[in-house]
């Protein structure tokens, strides 16, 4: 195996995690001599024991406890300056895999990965399309990126964009029922909702400098923004929908607003944000660079969204 310069300290953290010479040498290739002796290098630099060895088991000294978190540390902070090294000298390449809500891969999606592929043709990307809950350590996601609140969570955060979440329906649906301008309208209407996780509350409309909760009755419930989007197109009834979605339809005068001096927001009035959740902060490059791209095509305006973009990576943060 190869020795970097942090060499002691990947057998200490193998052995910590191990409890065993043995076992730590088989993981790194190396000899339990040489295990040994690295561990012991260590010590010597530290000027303390990291390890108490006994014939039955191998455990950490509190002085050991206090510095293997900083050793392992040490560790991710020298692999990510070599992957980025790597990635400098080769460009992005790789599997990129994420998640990404339903509506997002028919609305803006497409127009950022062609995108995406003409600027980096060396990766190859997998996609989950869905609006549940992901946990992209669990599923091996490079990220997931997600519509809404973002939850309390110990994985890493970065807003994308944020959004408005409005009212509408199509024009057809519009003349034969007519338009509800007063959240107190929707009652007479028929409203369509997504069945997905934090939905299905009540709405709460801000708008005329004050917010007004209302109690939505849905006359039909689907699993799917798309699903959601194709009814509210079809002239079903009312769909509540994220703004970069439903503005380049009212553009297109497929969809117009309802109520259209309001917009659904939390109870506490705060629009919603478009972000991507991942464990690490040492991304690679191709997902770096789809994040930026993600983040450039919801912030464009919607006549504009897909097409190209100056923007670096380093706009990233």
């Amino acid at each position: 195996m190869e020795r970097g310069p942090l060499w002691e300290h990947e057998v200490f953290c193998a052995v910590a995690e191990r409890q065993s010479f043995v076992l730590a040498a088989r993981a790194l290739g190396a000899s339990p001599s040489a295990v040994t002796r690295a561990v012991q290098a260590l010590e010597r630099q530290l000027g303390a024991q990291l390890l108490s060895r006994s014939k039955t088991s191998v455990t950490l000294t509190p002085q050991g406890e206090r510095y293997v978190e900083s050793a392992r540390d040490m560790l991710r902070l020298e692999e990510s300056a070599r992957e980025a090294l790597r990635e400098t000298q080769r460009g992005a390449q790789g599997r990129l895999r994420f998640s990404a809500p339903d509506l997002l891969g028919v609305a803006l999606l497409p127009a950022v990965l062609r995108r995406y592929a003409e600027d980096y043709p060396d990766v190859r990307i997998d996609i989950s399309y869905t609006d549940k809950w992901v946990d992209p350590i669990a599923e091996g996601l490079d990220f997931a990126v997600r519509g809404g609140f973002p939850a309390s969570s110990e994985l890493l955060g970065a807003r994308l964009w944020p959004y408005e979440r409005l009212l509408c329906a199509s024009p057809d649906y519009v003349a034969r029922m007519g338009l509800p301008r007063e959240p107190e309208d929707l009652v007479r209407h028929r409203l369509i909702m997504h069945t997905g996780p934090r939905v299905l509350k009540d709405w709460h409309l801000r708008g005329e400098g004050r917010i007004q909760r209302l109690h939505a009755e849905p006359a039909l419930r689907v699993s799917t923004g798309s699903s959601l989007m194709a009814l509210a197109l079809a002239g079903t009834g009312v769909a509540r929908l994220a703004d970069w979605a439903a503005l380049p339809e009212i553009a297109r005068g497929t969809l117009v607003r309802v109520c259209p001096a309001y917009t659904v927001t939390s109870a506490q009035g705060v629009s919603p944000q478009v972000h991507a959740v991942y464990a690490s902060r040492s991304l690679p490059a191709r997902a770096r660079a789809m994040l930026v791209a993600l983040r450039q095509a919801g912030h464009a305006p919607p006549i504009l969204r897909g097409r190209e973009s100056e923007a670096s990576l380093e706009s990233l943060g």
